[in-house]
Protein backbone atom coordinates (compact mmCIF):
# COMPACT_ATOMS: atom_id res chain seq x y z
CA UNK A 1 0.00 0.00 0.00
CA UNK A 2 1.41 3.53 -0.79
CA UNK A 3 0.03 6.33 0.56
CA UNK A 4 -0.52 8.75 -2.10
CA UNK A 5 -1.46 12.19 -0.30
CA UNK A 6 2.30 12.14 0.19
CA UNK A 7 3.57 11.59 -3.35
CA UNK A 8 1.13 14.24 -4.50
CA UNK A 9 2.57 16.56 -1.75
CA UNK A 10 6.31 15.91 -3.00
CA UNK A 11 5.12 16.06 -6.68
CA UNK A 12 3.33 19.47 -6.25
CA UNK A 13 6.34 20.91 -4.15
CA UNK A 14 8.95 19.35 -6.51
CA UNK A 15 7.16 20.94 -9.85
CA UNK A 16 7.27 23.78 -8.06
CA UNK A 17 10.66 24.05 -7.08
CA UNK A 18 11.54 23.71 -10.63
CA UNK A 19 8.97 26.09 -11.41
CA UNK A 20 10.12 29.11 -9.19
CA UNK A 21 13.84 28.26 -9.86
CA UNK A 22 13.50 28.73 -13.73
CA UNK A 23 10.91 31.60 -13.89
CA UNK A 24 13.57 33.38 -11.44
CA UNK A 25 16.66 32.28 -13.75
CA UNK A 26 14.66 33.71 -16.81
CA UNK A 27 14.04 37.05 -15.12
CA UNK A 28 17.57 37.88 -14.50
CA UNK A 29 18.42 37.27 -18.21
CA UNK A 30 20.49 34.42 -17.83
CA UNK A 31 18.41 32.03 -20.04
CA UNK A 32 16.04 32.17 -23.06
CA UNK A 33 12.34 32.28 -23.37
CA UNK A 34 12.75 28.28 -23.21
CA UNK A 35 12.89 28.94 -19.33
CA UNK A 36 9.63 30.69 -18.80
CA UNK A 37 8.11 28.27 -20.77
CA UNK A 38 9.82 25.41 -18.51
CA UNK A 39 9.39 27.48 -15.73
CA UNK A 40 5.53 28.32 -16.00
CA UNK A 41 4.61 24.53 -16.88
CA UNK A 42 5.98 23.04 -13.57
CA UNK A 43 4.66 25.77 -11.88
CA UNK A 44 1.29 25.37 -12.88
CA UNK A 45 1.71 21.51 -12.92
CA UNK A 46 2.49 21.58 -9.12
CA UNK A 47 -0.60 23.47 -8.32
CA UNK A 48 -2.64 21.17 -10.29
CA UNK A 49 -1.27 18.48 -8.10
CA UNK A 50 -2.39 19.91 -5.12
CA UNK A 51 -6.07 19.63 -6.53
CA UNK A 52 -6.75 15.83 -5.24
CA UNK A 53 -5.79 17.16 -1.67
CA UNK A 54 -8.21 20.02 -1.87
CA UNK A 55 -11.28 17.85 -3.19
CA UNK A 56 -12.80 17.61 -0.32
CA UNK A 57 -13.43 21.44 0.00
CA UNK A 58 -15.89 21.15 -2.92
CA UNK A 59 -15.06 24.22 -4.40
CA UNK A 60 -17.42 25.01 -7.77
CA UNK A 61 -15.11 24.09 -11.14
CA UNK A 62 -11.93 23.24 -9.31
CA UNK A 63 -11.48 19.88 -10.84
CA UNK A 64 -12.61 20.69 -14.42
CA UNK A 65 -10.29 24.40 -14.19
CA UNK A 66 -7.41 22.32 -12.92
CA UNK A 67 -7.85 19.63 -15.19
CA UNK A 68 -8.11 21.90 -18.41
CA UNK A 69 -4.88 23.78 -16.46
CA UNK A 70 -2.73 20.11 -16.35
CA UNK A 71 -3.27 20.15 -19.77
CA UNK A 72 -1.72 23.49 -20.83
CA UNK A 73 1.01 22.53 -18.24
CA UNK A 74 1.84 19.31 -20.27
CA UNK A 75 1.72 21.86 -23.14
CA UNK A 76 4.07 24.42 -21.72
CA UNK A 77 6.81 21.99 -20.50
CA UNK A 78 6.97 20.62 -24.03
CA UNK A 79 6.96 24.24 -25.54
CA UNK A 80 9.85 25.09 -23.20
CA UNK A 81 11.65 22.13 -25.15
CA UNK A 82 11.00 23.49 -28.43
CA UNK A 83 12.51 27.11 -27.51
CA UNK A 84 15.24 25.01 -26.07
CA UNK A 85 16.40 22.91 -29.52
CA UNK A 86 15.08 26.51 -31.44
CA UNK A 87 14.25 29.65 -29.67
CA UNK A 88 13.05 30.97 -32.91
CA UNK A 89 10.33 28.29 -33.17
CA UNK A 90 6.51 28.45 -33.28
CA UNK A 91 3.92 27.77 -30.06
CA UNK A 92 0.87 28.12 -31.79
CA UNK A 93 0.74 24.18 -32.95
CA UNK A 94 1.19 22.98 -29.09
CA UNK A 95 -1.30 25.13 -27.70
CA UNK A 96 -3.78 24.63 -30.41
CA UNK A 97 -3.73 20.86 -29.95
CA UNK A 98 -3.60 20.97 -25.93
CA UNK A 99 -7.23 23.55 -27.06
CA UNK A 100 -8.28 20.62 -28.68
CA UNK A 101 -7.06 18.27 -25.73
CA UNK A 102 -8.52 20.56 -22.82
CA UNK A 103 -12.06 20.93 -24.32
CA UNK A 104 -13.95 17.74 -23.05
CA UNK A 105 -12.13 18.62 -19.65
CA UNK A 106 -14.58 21.69 -19.87
CA UNK A 107 -17.89 19.75 -19.51
CA UNK A 108 -16.47 16.04 -18.28
CA UNK A 109 -17.53 16.98 -14.58
CA UNK A 110 -19.22 13.59 -13.27
CA UNK A 111 -17.87 12.60 -9.83
CA UNK A 112 -18.59 9.01 -10.96
CA UNK A 113 -16.39 9.37 -14.24
CA UNK A 114 -13.10 10.32 -12.33
CA UNK A 115 -10.73 7.20 -12.98
CA UNK A 116 -11.32 7.33 -17.09
CA UNK A 117 -10.64 11.17 -16.72
CA UNK A 118 -7.73 10.52 -15.01
CA UNK A 119 -6.95 7.63 -17.79
CA UNK A 120 -7.55 10.27 -20.42
CA UNK A 121 -5.15 13.12 -18.68
CA UNK A 122 -2.58 10.51 -18.14
CA UNK A 123 -2.91 9.91 -22.50
CA UNK A 124 -2.70 13.99 -23.46
CA UNK A 125 0.30 13.87 -20.84
CA UNK A 126 2.11 10.84 -22.87
CA UNK A 127 1.48 12.63 -26.14
CA UNK A 128 3.27 15.63 -25.16
CA UNK A 129 5.97 13.70 -23.44
CA UNK A 130 6.25 11.57 -26.56
CA UNK A 131 7.14 14.56 -28.29
CA UNK A 132 9.43 15.70 -25.97
CA UNK A 133 11.01 12.32 -26.50
CA UNK A 134 12.12 12.82 -30.06
CA UNK A 135 13.35 16.67 -29.50
CA UNK A 136 15.80 15.46 -26.49
CA UNK A 137 16.90 12.41 -28.78
CA UNK A 138 17.70 15.08 -32.08
CA UNK A 139 19.39 17.37 -29.53
CA UNK A 140 21.59 15.15 -27.79
CA UNK A 141 22.51 13.84 -31.72
CA UNK A 142 22.79 16.55 -33.41
CA UNK A 143 24.72 18.75 -30.21
CA UNK A 144 26.04 15.72 -28.81
CA UNK A 145 24.69 16.24 -25.24
CA UNK A 146 25.00 13.20 -22.94
CA UNK A 147 22.17 14.92 -21.01
CA UNK A 148 20.09 14.82 -23.78
CA UNK A 149 19.78 11.34 -23.42
CA UNK A 150 19.81 10.99 -20.01
CA UNK A 151 16.31 13.08 -20.52
CA UNK A 152 15.40 11.32 -23.30
CA UNK A 153 15.09 8.09 -21.39
CA UNK A 154 13.73 9.83 -18.19
CA UNK A 155 10.61 11.06 -20.18
CA UNK A 156 10.30 8.15 -22.14
CA UNK A 157 9.87 5.56 -18.76
CA UNK A 158 7.45 8.39 -17.38
CA UNK A 159 5.27 7.49 -20.48
CA UNK A 160 5.65 3.93 -20.23
CA UNK A 161 4.63 4.76 -16.40
CA UNK A 162 1.50 7.13 -17.07
CA UNK A 163 0.27 5.09 -20.29
CA UNK A 164 0.11 2.05 -18.33
CA UNK A 165 -2.12 4.02 -15.56
CA UNK A 166 -4.11 5.42 -18.41
CA UNK A 167 -5.25 1.97 -19.45
CA UNK A 168 -6.15 1.20 -15.45
CA UNK A 169 -7.94 4.53 -15.04
CA UNK A 170 -9.81 3.68 -18.84
CA UNK A 171 -11.33 0.22 -17.63
CA UNK A 172 -12.00 1.85 -13.87
CA UNK A 173 -9.36 0.74 -11.95
CA UNK A 174 -8.50 3.88 -10.39
CA UNK A 175 -11.44 4.49 -7.94
CA UNK A 176 -13.31 7.33 -7.28
CA UNK A 177 -10.22 8.83 -5.08
CA UNK A 178 -6.50 9.68 -5.61
CA UNK A 179 -5.64 10.20 -2.51
CA UNK A 180 -5.00 8.25 0.84
CA UNK A 181 -3.81 4.74 0.70
CA UNK A 182 -3.59 2.39 -2.81
CA UNK A 183 -2.17 -0.71 -3.58
CA UNK A 184 -1.97 -2.68 -6.69
CA UNK A 185 -0.20 -1.60 -10.21
CA UNK A 186 -2.18 1.65 -10.56
CA UNK A 187 -0.62 2.77 -7.36
CA UNK A 188 3.08 1.67 -8.23
CA UNK A 189 2.86 3.06 -11.60
CA UNK A 190 1.58 6.50 -10.53
CA UNK A 191 4.47 6.57 -7.48
CA UNK A 192 6.79 5.62 -10.26
CA UNK A 193 5.78 8.32 -12.34
CA UNK A 194 5.89 11.09 -9.65
CA UNK A 195 9.13 9.68 -9.12
CA UNK A 196 10.56 10.62 -12.26
CA UNK A 197 8.70 13.98 -12.54
CA UNK A 198 10.88 14.91 -9.73
CA UNK A 199 13.77 14.65 -11.23
CA UNK A 200 13.68 15.48 -14.82
CA UNK A 201 11.89 18.79 -13.80
CA UNK A 202 15.45 20.03 -13.46
CA UNK A 203 16.97 18.31 -16.53
CA UNK A 204 17.03 21.04 -18.92
CA UNK A 205 18.93 23.19 -16.52
CA UNK A 206 21.68 20.44 -16.91
CA UNK A 207 21.18 20.28 -20.66
CA UNK A 208 22.00 24.13 -20.89
CA UNK A 209 24.97 24.10 -18.45
CA UNK A 210 26.12 21.13 -21.16
CA UNK A 211 25.49 23.37 -24.06
CA UNK A 212 27.22 26.16 -22.39
CA UNK A 213 30.25 23.95 -21.65
CA UNK A 214 30.35 22.76 -25.67
CA UNK A 215 30.10 26.91 -26.50
CA UNK A 216 32.94 27.63 -24.19
CA UNK A 217 35.21 25.10 -25.26
CA UNK A 218 34.47 25.73 -29.48
CA UNK A 219 34.63 29.32 -29.04
CA UNK A 220 38.44 28.26 -27.48
CA UNK A 221 39.43 26.52 -29.81
CA UNK A 222 38.07 27.91 -32.50
CA UNK A 223 39.94 31.62 -34.63
CA UNK A 224 37.40 34.35 -34.03
CA UNK A 225 37.74 35.40 -37.68
CA UNK A 226 37.83 32.69 -40.17
CA UNK A 227 35.97 30.12 -37.97
CA UNK A 228 39.23 27.98 -38.90
CA UNK A 229 40.66 26.15 -35.76
CA UNK A 230 43.45 27.54 -33.54
CA UNK A 231 46.64 26.58 -31.96
CA UNK A 232 44.54 25.23 -29.23
CA UNK A 233 42.33 23.09 -31.40
CA UNK A 234 45.37 21.88 -32.81
CA UNK A 235 47.02 20.72 -29.79
CA UNK A 236 43.79 18.70 -28.99
CA UNK A 237 43.52 17.07 -31.96
CA UNK A 238 46.55 15.89 -32.52
CA UNK A 239 45.83 13.20 -29.55
CA UNK A 240 43.43 12.25 -31.94
CA UNK A 241 45.44 11.36 -34.80
CA UNK A 242 46.74 7.92 -35.67
CA UNK A 243 48.16 5.83 -39.03
CA UNK A 244 49.43 7.81 -42.04
CA UNK A 245 48.54 10.97 -43.83
CA UNK A 246 49.27 14.15 -44.88
CA UNK A 247 50.29 17.63 -43.51
CA UNK A 248 49.59 21.17 -45.90
CA UNK A 249 51.04 24.77 -45.09
CA UNK A 250 49.28 26.92 -47.17
CA UNK A 251 50.41 30.83 -46.97
CA UNK A 252 49.04 33.61 -48.91
CA UNK A 253 51.66 35.41 -51.81
CA UNK A 254 52.01 39.10 -51.44
CA UNK A 255 49.29 39.33 -48.53
CA UNK A 256 50.99 42.85 -46.76
CA UNK A 257 50.62 44.60 -50.00
CA UNK A 258 47.00 43.80 -50.53
CA UNK A 259 46.47 44.57 -47.13
CA UNK A 260 48.96 47.85 -47.41
CA UNK A 261 46.64 48.82 -50.86
CA UNK A 262 43.36 47.83 -49.77
CA UNK A 263 42.81 47.85 -46.07
CA UNK A 264 42.52 45.61 -43.66
CA UNK A 265 38.98 44.70 -44.37
CA UNK A 266 39.34 43.63 -47.28
CA UNK A 267 42.21 41.11 -46.23
CA UNK A 268 40.00 40.14 -43.66
CA UNK A 269 38.16 39.17 -46.76
CA UNK A 270 40.74 37.32 -48.57
CA UNK A 271 41.58 35.35 -44.94
CA UNK A 272 37.95 33.94 -45.07
CA UNK A 273 37.98 33.01 -48.78
CA UNK A 274 41.12 31.08 -47.87
CA UNK A 275 39.66 29.50 -44.95
CA UNK A 276 36.28 28.61 -47.01
CA UNK A 277 38.78 26.98 -49.75
CA UNK A 278 40.65 25.11 -47.74
CA UNK A 279 37.93 23.55 -45.52
CA UNK A 280 35.79 22.80 -48.70
CA UNK A 281 38.65 20.89 -50.63
CA UNK A 282 39.95 19.25 -47.43
CA UNK A 283 37.81 15.68 -46.96
CA UNK A 284 35.98 15.07 -43.60
CA UNK A 285 38.82 13.05 -42.26
CA UNK A 286 40.83 16.29 -42.31
CA UNK A 287 40.97 19.61 -40.06
CA UNK A 288 42.21 22.88 -41.53
CA UNK A 289 43.79 25.19 -38.80
CA UNK A 290 44.86 29.40 -38.65
CA UNK A 291 48.34 28.84 -37.72
CA UNK A 292 48.80 32.41 -37.04
CA UNK A 293 48.69 35.89 -39.69
CA UNK A 294 48.24 34.78 -43.20
CA UNK A 295 49.86 30.87 -42.34
CA UNK A 296 47.19 28.06 -42.48
CA UNK A 297 47.59 24.11 -41.58
CA UNK A 298 45.47 21.20 -42.94
CA UNK A 299 45.94 18.29 -41.55
CA UNK A 300 44.23 14.71 -43.51
CA UNK A 301 44.46 11.15 -42.14
CA UNK A 302 44.80 8.16 -44.09
CA UNK A 303 45.69 10.21 -47.43
CA UNK A 304 48.94 9.63 -49.33
CA UNK A 305 51.01 12.03 -51.24
CA UNK A 306 48.97 11.91 -54.31
CA UNK A 307 46.27 12.79 -53.25
CA UNK A 308 47.69 15.38 -50.59
CA UNK A 309 48.87 16.79 -54.29
CA UNK A 310 45.26 16.70 -55.48
CA UNK A 311 44.08 18.86 -52.62
CA UNK A 312 46.81 21.19 -52.84
CA UNK A 313 45.70 21.84 -56.41
CA UNK A 314 41.92 22.25 -55.03
CA UNK A 315 42.16 24.56 -52.34
CA UNK A 316 44.51 27.02 -55.49
CA UNK A 317 42.18 26.77 -58.00
CA UNK A 318 39.35 27.49 -55.49
CA UNK A 319 41.08 29.91 -53.89
CA UNK A 320 42.12 31.73 -57.51
CA UNK A 321 38.32 31.23 -58.02
CA UNK A 322 37.32 33.37 -55.05
CA UNK A 323 39.70 36.28 -55.47
CA UNK A 324 38.69 36.89 -58.90
CA UNK A 325 35.31 37.22 -57.62
CA UNK A 326 36.77 39.69 -55.75
CA UNK A 327 38.85 42.09 -56.98
CA UNK A 328 38.96 40.73 -60.53
CA UNK A 329 41.52 38.39 -62.17
CA UNK A 330 44.47 40.94 -62.01
CA UNK A 331 44.50 40.43 -58.15
CA UNK A 332 47.98 39.34 -57.49
CA UNK A 333 47.45 37.30 -54.30
CA UNK A 334 48.29 33.52 -54.49
CA UNK A 335 48.95 30.62 -52.44
CA UNK A 336 52.09 28.53 -51.78
CA UNK A 337 51.09 25.29 -50.43
CA UNK A 338 53.75 22.82 -48.74
CA UNK A 339 53.06 19.28 -48.14
CA UNK A 340 54.56 16.29 -46.49
CA UNK A 341 52.94 12.44 -46.21
CA UNK A 342 54.09 10.23 -43.80
CA UNK A 343 52.85 9.15 -39.93
CA UNK A 344 50.77 11.37 -37.68
CA UNK A 345 53.19 10.24 -34.87
CA UNK A 346 55.85 12.54 -36.14
CA UNK A 347 53.69 15.62 -37.11
CA UNK A 348 56.54 17.78 -35.76
CA UNK A 349 58.71 16.55 -38.42
CA UNK A 350 55.70 16.20 -41.20
CA UNK A 351 54.79 20.28 -40.48
CA UNK A 352 58.95 21.31 -40.36
CA UNK A 353 59.00 19.09 -43.92
CA UNK A 354 55.78 20.85 -44.94
CA UNK A 355 56.80 24.21 -43.76
CA UNK A 356 60.04 24.00 -45.75
CA UNK A 357 58.71 23.10 -49.51
CA UNK A 358 56.01 26.06 -48.60
CA UNK A 359 58.58 28.20 -48.85
CA UNK A 360 60.16 26.61 -51.48
CA UNK A 361 57.46 26.63 -53.64
CA UNK A 362 56.98 30.45 -52.38
CA UNK A 363 60.30 31.50 -54.08
CA UNK A 364 59.82 29.41 -56.72
CA UNK A 365 56.53 31.67 -57.68
CA UNK A 366 58.37 34.40 -56.76
CA UNK A 367 61.21 33.77 -59.41
CA UNK A 368 58.83 32.68 -62.03
CA UNK A 369 56.71 36.23 -61.32
CA UNK A 370 60.38 38.23 -61.27
CA UNK A 371 61.63 36.02 -64.51
CA UNK A 372 58.21 37.02 -66.50
CA UNK A 373 58.58 40.65 -65.81
CA UNK A 374 61.98 40.74 -66.47
CA UNK A 375 61.12 38.92 -69.56
CA UNK A 376 57.92 41.42 -70.60
CA UNK A 377 60.12 44.58 -69.93
CA UNK A 378 62.89 43.21 -72.41
CA UNK A 379 60.44 42.41 -75.15
CA UNK A 380 58.87 45.72 -74.76
CA UNK A 381 61.62 48.17 -73.56
CA UNK A 382 60.05 52.04 -73.06
CA UNK A 383 60.58 53.83 -76.16
CA UNK A 384 61.80 56.91 -73.74
CA UNK A 385 65.36 55.26 -72.55
CA UNK A 386 68.40 55.94 -75.08
CA UNK A 387 70.43 53.29 -76.54
CA UNK A 388 74.35 53.52 -76.07
CA UNK A 389 74.38 53.58 -79.84
CA UNK A 390 72.62 56.88 -79.39
CA UNK A 391 75.22 58.35 -77.35
CA UNK A 392 77.40 58.22 -80.24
Amino acid sequence: MLDLSTLFVMAALSSLVAGVVHLTAAAGGRFDSWANWWGGGHLLMGLCAMVPLARALDVPWLVPTSNVLAVFSFASIHIGMRRFVDPATGIRPPLAIACIFALPLVFWTDPAAMSPRVGYLNVVRSIFDIATVVLAVRIARSERLRTGWIMAVMFAITVVMFLGRAGFGIAGYLGTTLIGMHGGPPAWMGAAGIAFMMFRGFSLLTMDAERCEHRLATLAERDGLTGAGNRTAFDRARRDWRGDGAVLVIDLDRFKELNDCHGHAMGDAVLGIATRSAMQAVPPTGRVFRWGGDEFVCVVAGIDDAMAEAIAEDIATRFARGMATLLGPDHGTGVSIGRATGSLSALDALLDQADGAMYAEKRRRQSATSDTQRSVAQSAPSPHLISQSQHG
